[in-house]
């Protein structure tokens, strides 16, 4: 049984839909967050196929930003790794990125990363993230400042608005 990721908010509806005859059933979010997951769903046509249903709170927009990442010791602040990144997904509270090669992050260790937008300004974003995910060379991080009030989070606020 092959189980699809579907990233929406609460408010949102989410629509299941059979590869094998394309029917589609729309959900809402809200109505589906609290089941075991991934949901299994039979279709009238007698496909079965599993839904990860995953619930954010802020908008993620996909990109391809070129950047770098550093890591380093927190009591000496010697650098312990640096490298290349893509930041392939970002949201007002964290990003996605994906290093090209094998890396030593863990999960809870603090990067300082730094990255260009593609807006007409070309800004260069530097932040600090915490690790809370990784999977092979893809890491899901948090903004370790996302609450606070900075030029930084005002300008992501603009980049991630849609249109």
């Amino acid at each position: 049984m092959q189980t699809h990721a579907i990233y929406t908010n609460l408010s949102e509806s989410v629509t299941l839909i059979c590869e094998q005859c394309h029917r589609s059933r729309a959900l809402q979010a809200a109505a589906v967050k609290d089941l075991p997951q991934p949901l299994k769903v039979q279709c009238p046509c007698g496909a079965t196929f599993g839904v990860n249903i995953i619930i954010r709170q802020c908008y993620r927009k996909k990109t391809r930003l070129l950047g770098t990442y550093v890591k380093h010791d927190p009591q000496t602040h010697q650098i312990l790794e640096q490298g290349r990144m893509v930041v392939e997904d970002i949201s007002q509270t964290g990003i996605g990125l994906r290093t090209p090669g094998r890396h030593a992050i863990l999960v809870s260790d603090v990067l300082s990363i730094a990255f260009t937008l593609d807006d007409k300004q070309k800004t260069d974003i530097r932040k600090s993230v915490l690790v809370r995910r990784i999977d092979d060379r893809f890491i899901g991080a948090e903004f370790v400042d996302h609450d606070a009030y900075t030029d930084t989070n005002r300008i992501l606020g603009f980049y991630l608005r849609p249109g």
